[in-house]
């Protein structure tokens, strides 16, 4: 009998899983034939497995291989491969790409007159159904899409998009010089969303207060709601509650460790920038400044004898402990500051 060699190759254990990664990451860089070929090698591991079809399809696309992009989707949703309304969106991409708008009318008329579209997603369907019977009507002549379709730069990724913080940060980064008028409603739900990630909403909230937008909006972060004017809110630096922590701060830690003070100091700064816009609370200065001192000698490796540091600040053992806390829980969600500067 002959060995077949072959048959006894074991693959490396989640390579199906690294290789998704992979190609996922080569995605997001724009390397799309790298991500297409890893794509496709982990399909040959897993041919039912939605994420894989997706890539494939989305780097097709972005290659301008739209008639093949166009066939995976078509599969995909005739097989019902992944979440039906994500590859929907994909499709219809590609549909107004290859300028086939008597497809995508007929596609959001069957899809709306079985009364399933979820609600973040109807009045988007609505629009691009709108759009797409005046092209059929114009005979194809061109219309301004960005007009008719406000935001359809991120039609293919709206399902997507709300769970990856990449795509938010650098979309909202992308709107640092464009007119934010047809993009105020992507902000907002950004702003309102309890799962956005908070760094997320503060860098929406200052690309706000750049455009002096001079209108309430509503966001929701740890828990709270509020409504504040972008327009007349203040910068984390005129603070004055942040300003006195660290005059505080300064006088007792940066004398003794300037060094360390500086640390602490870029600490406190990130936890502003992670709250903002709400407040610290307590709104004691002497607490935070405490708090500040105890984390940052934590943090390096430095031991003070019980009740020294809440003596020296003339401020409760419990408090301290407690604003501790919150500082070191809020670090935690910084790393997209630090991305960010």
């Amino acid at each position: 009998m002959k060995n077949d060699k072959h048959s006894k190759i074991i693959p490396f254990p989640n390579l199906k899983e690294r290789l998704i990664d992979k190609g996922m990451e080569a995605l997001k860089n724009k390397h799309y034939q790298e991500a297409l070929e890893l794509f496709s090698e982990a399909k040959h591991m897993d041919e039912d497995k939605a994420e894989i079809h997706l890539g494939i399809a989305l780097c097709l696309m972005e290659m301008g291989e739209l008639q093949e992009a166009k066939r995976v989707c078509k599969q995909m949703l005739n097989e019902d491969i992944g979440h039906y309304f994500t590859v929907l969106q994909v499709y219809l991409t590609i549909l107004i790409q290859l300028k086939e708008y008597e497809e995508v009318q007929l596609t959001i008329e069957a899809v709306l007159q079985e009364n399933q579209v979820p609600a973040e997603n109807a009045e988007q369907f609505y629009k691009l159904l709108e759009f797409s019977r005046k092209m059929n009507e114009s005979n194809g002549e061109d219309i301004e899409l960005e007009e008719e379709v406000p935001e359809l730069e991120n039609w293919m990724n709206t399902s997507l998009f709300m769970e990856d913080p990449n795509q938010q940060m650098q979309y909202i980064q992308s709107l640092k010089d464009r007119n934010l008028a047809k993009h105020m409603k992507t902000i907002k739900t950004l702003l309102e969303e309890p799962e956005v990630h908070p760094v997320i909403k503060t860098m929406a909230l200052q690309l706000l207060m750049e455009n002096e937008y001079d209108k309430k909006v509503t966001i929701t972060k740890f828990g709270e709601t509020l409504s504040p004017v972008p327009s007349k809110l203040s910068d984390l630096s005129d603070m004055p509650f942040a300003k006195k922590v660290l005059n505080l701060l300064d006088d007792v830690l940066g004398s003794e460790n300037p060094t360390l003070f500086e640390a602490v100091k870029e600490l406190w700064i990130r936890h502003l920038y992670v709250l903002f816009p709400l407040v610290p609370t307590p709104p004691d200065a002497a607490i935070w400044a405490a708090a500040l001192h105890s984390t940052g000698y934590g943090m390096h490796g430095i031991t003070l004898g019980t009740g020294e540091i809440e003596a020296l600040y003339e401020v409760s053992e419990y408090g301290v402990r407690e604003a501790s806390r919150k500082l070191l829980e809020v670090e935690e969600l910084s790393y997209f500051y630090e991305r960010e500067q």
